[in-house]
């Protein structure tokens, strides 16, 4: 497969996903057997760049969350590969994934249920260090204490509890135990978006300094388009257990291809309503994941579907440079370029 490569040929991939499925499945009757799935995600494939900051934008419940947990192994994928570093960890065990948690790591949504009550700020931040045998006693005592001054707070923290903090001291020391193992991709799952405004700005610049300082690589998660504008390299737009547009964010935010993408954008708030004038407003509701739409799930929403649309899946294609739509209506008005080949049948795929 020839994917990326070709608009990105001078960037080292730290992960690859290809093909990734997670279908949690529905239990009825009187024997508990499977009557259905839930199509959480539903087949996304996309790279992640070394020292870059992927977004994953989309609706509550596209599965933005749970591709995160797969990256990290947290959950079993039901198809498909992730390749960490050139090698694929979806069949990973116990033993390699203890060894796959040093570097990658999460930050939690929510500050307040992400840090256990009953252990002190030290114990939280040093509990990884202790597990993996990095640090003891006082080096162990040293390090938590370097940990607290890294992201703003002070050693003496070290002994409270997390009742004692604000929401954006907390997540503070969510970001202080993930960068204790020195991750290499750390997934950031709406890391700000339970902060209030102006928390949200300190914390997303603390997390853009230590990306610099440590050379790291985040796939943030989140639903507010403008903390993704403001702190991404890249985004991919989701829309149930699809992605269907991944650009640069500079070229999706300026020139935004796929019909959902131009919705989501154009819901966005603005103060000077004439820059924005045409608000897109969408009809019905999301479909169910249980029972999806055939071909483009996003057609009984669409003002562009056409019949094509109804009956068969758009692939995700190249239609300009490193800026890849999922719509057969778009990919036909830019000249959608195929990516890949298989037995003289062109396929389109990221």
């Amino acid at each position: 497969m020839i994917d990326q490569v070709e608009a990105d040929a001078g960037q080292e991939k730290l992960v690859q996903v290809r093909d990734l499925k997670k279908w949690f499945p529905l239990y009825g009757g009187v024997f508990s057997r499977v009557v259905g799935h839930v199509k959480a995600v539903s087949g996304i494939t996309f790279d992640i760049f070394k020292q870059e900051t992927f977004g994953l934008v989309g609706e509550s419940g596209c599965g933005k969350t749970t591709t995160g947990r797969l990256i990290m192994r947290l959950i079993e994928p039901t198809e498909g590969s992730i390749l960490f570093e050139g090698e694929d960890i979806a069949p990973y065990q116990r033993k390699q994934l203890l060894k796959l948690r040093r570097d990658v790591q999460i930050i939690f949504q929510d500050p307040y249920a992400s840090l256990n009550p009953r252990m002190t700020v030290g114990t939280i931040i040093g509990k990884p260090l202790e597990v993996h045998g990095i640090h003891k006693g006082e080096a162990l005592t040293n390090r938590v204490g370097e940990l607290l001054e890294v992201v703003g707070l002070q050693r003496k923290f070290a002994s409270r509890y997390p009742h004692e903090f604000s929401g954006g001291q907390r997540q503070r020391i969510g970001i202080a135990r993930a960068l204790a193992l020195n991750p290499k991709l750390i997934v950031c799952d709406e890391p700000v978006s339970a902060l209030d405004v102006s928390i949200r700005a300190q914390v997303l610049n603390l997390l853009g300094k230590l990306q610099e300082e440590f050379n790291l690589t985040y796939l943030f998660i989140s639903h507010d388009l403008s903390v993704i504008q403001y702190i991404c390299d890249r985004v991919g737009v989701m829309y149930l257990g699809k992605i269907v547009e991944i650009a640069n964010k500079d070229d999706l935010y300026a020139k935004p291809l796929h019909p959902y993408t131009q919705a989501l954008l154009s819901a966005i708030p603005t103060i000077k309503p004439d820059l924005n004038p045409q608000r897109i407003t969408l009809k019905g509701d999301v479909p169910s994941p249980i029972d999806p739409p055939l071909g483009c799930y996003f057609h009984p929403r669409c003002w562009l579907a056409e019949e094509v649309c109804e009956c068969t899946e758009p692939p995700l294609c190249v239609v300009d440079d490193n800026h890849f739509i999922a719509c057969h209506v778009q990919q036909r008005v830019y000249g959608a370029i195929p990516v890949a080949r298989k037995e003289g049948v062109d396929e389109c795929t990221v």
